[in-house]
């Protein structure tokens, strides 16, 4: 869990523009009190001070908060042939895929490339987004505003491969 303090802001994941170090991306939905009102914000929504919706109480959520080192350990790479098709969920306990396939839609048409490792996510069949020895491998690309999602996706992936007890990425 991640303590955040009173004044933090937070936005849906269709609110946010940019990741940066220090953020803290939400896995599992959240109610927060924001402007005297209880609401609740979907897995990979963003606690960002770039965000809007002030938190007024402080919270313990569960999310993972962005490194430097997390940055380093996501490989993306533009795919190199045009793919249709529907996401397919690899890893099921990967509670942020559903939000992600929600918000991608039921088909999405995209530039994919074949990634190596585990694959965790799949369009047509092609493993777009992968984890191999503990670096994330990303090869879908939108050219468009839901290469965010991708990222929030893939830098989420994190909170469920590092130790509860440590955020360090080696």
């Amino acid at each position: 869990m991640t303590y955040v303090d009173k004044g933090s802001k937070i936005c849906r994941p269709t609110e946010v523009k940019n990741i940066e170090i220090g953020d803290i991306i939400v896995v599992y939905p959240v109610s927060l009190n924001i402007n005297g009102n209880i609401i609740t914000f979907p897995p990979l929504s963003l606690i960002s001070e770039k965000c809007g919706n002030e938190i007024q109480s402080i919270s313990w959520i569960e999310g993972i908060r962005i490194s430097e080192d997390i940055f380093k350990n996501v490989n993306f790479s533009e795919g190199n042939e045009y793919v249709e098709g529907e996401l397919n969920i690899l890893e099921p306990s990967i509670l942020t895929a559903f939000t992600l396939k929600q918000l991608l839609g039921k088909k999405v048409s995209a530039r994919a490339k074949k990634t190596t490792g585990v694959p965790l996510l799949s369009l047509d069949k092609i493993p777009i987004i992968s984890l191999e020895n503990g670096k994330v491998n990303v090869g879908i690309y939108f050219m468009d505003y839901r290469d965010i999602y991708i990222k929030l996706f893939s830098y989420s992936i994190f909170y469920y491969i590092l130790s509860r007890s440590s955020e360090e990425v080696s």
